[in-house]
């Protein structure tokens, strides 16, 4: 056998190697998935140990934005999909096999939602109206509820570093939302929940690094048609004013590029 075809037969005998011990998707151990109790009220993903996660009365675009996201996930488009892509409520209970990172376990979701609702999609961009997030002083100083982060969470070491997202914690609770340490893109974020309605999302322009902690005191409507709205206060100060007091931060109208994701397919879930 000459060198020339003696090389083609080893590179043809590494490809199909390659082909033979390809390694499936990620996946969990053990999942359930179940209609949500129609009386439940809020909703929640949490980690409860490494390797479990625990999602409760979300819908499944709710579970696609988080598998699909990275961070707070706030700024993911999703368009297409049935109509109850955004009603129909589900609880998840999940376990991988040992321990596992919250990146993982979102790899491991994505592929739940293709095994169980059939999930088929796909990713676009697009230009859109977002509000830039910018300083609101010429001199680059911070509001009064904003402070450099400590490097602890509540007097603890952080858990690792997660790409866009907060070390510690981003929250919302009455009156306003917590965060502990938070990079301005994870304020971003936050601002562009829904539960800030600001109708469209927002993009952090700052030009700041590092990470913060701040408490924003506002009002915010809670979602969700059975939600007790607080009432109106008209001397209240609006989202605007509010963040260029407390945080020092703008928001102006400006265009930008946005990621989204189109449903080709789902379906309901398949029975456990």
């Amino acid at each position: 056998m000459t060198p020339r075809v003696f090389a083609t037969v080893l590179l043809a005998g590494a490809c199909l190697g390659k082909l033979v011990h390809a390694q499936p998707p990620p996946s969990f151990e053990v999942a359930t998935i179940k209609p949500a109790d129609p009386d439940a009220r809020g909703q929640f993903i949490r980690i409860p140990s490494p390797g479990r996660i625990s999602v409760t009365n979300m819908t499944l675009l709710d579970l696609i934005r988080f598998a699909y996201s990275e961070g707070l996930g706030a700024n993911l488009e999703i368009t297409g999909g049935p109509n109850w892509l955004n009603r129909d409520r589900y609880d998840v209970e999940a376990k991988a096999e040992g321990t596992a990172t919250p990146p993982e376990m979102r790899l491991m979701l994505r592929t739940l939602l293709a095994q169980r609702f059939a999930l088929k999609l796909h990713s676009d961009s697009k230009e859109v109206n977002v509000y830039a997030m910018v300083l609101a002083r010429s001199d680059g100083k911070l509001g009064p509820k904003v402070q450099p982060w400590d490097g602890k969470c509540s007097g603890r070491e952080p858990p690792p570093a997660q790409p866009k997202g907060p070390r510690c914690g981003a929250f919302f609770r009455p009156p306003g939302m917590a965060l502990e340490g938070v990079s301005m893109e994870v304020v971003a974020d936050m601002l562009s929940t829904p539960i800030v309605n600001l109708g469209r999302p927002v993009v952090d322009r700052t030009g700041l690094k590092g990470e913060f902690t701040m408490q924003l005191e506002f009002q915010f409507r809670p979602p969700g048609p059975n939600a007790q709205a607080p009432p109106d206060d008209p001397l209240a100060p609006s989202l605007f004013t509010a963040l260029q007091e407390q945080f020092g931060l703008k928001l102006q109208s400006s265009r930008g590029n946005a990621d989204f994701l189109v449903v080709d397919q789902a379906e309901k879930p398949s029975a456990n």
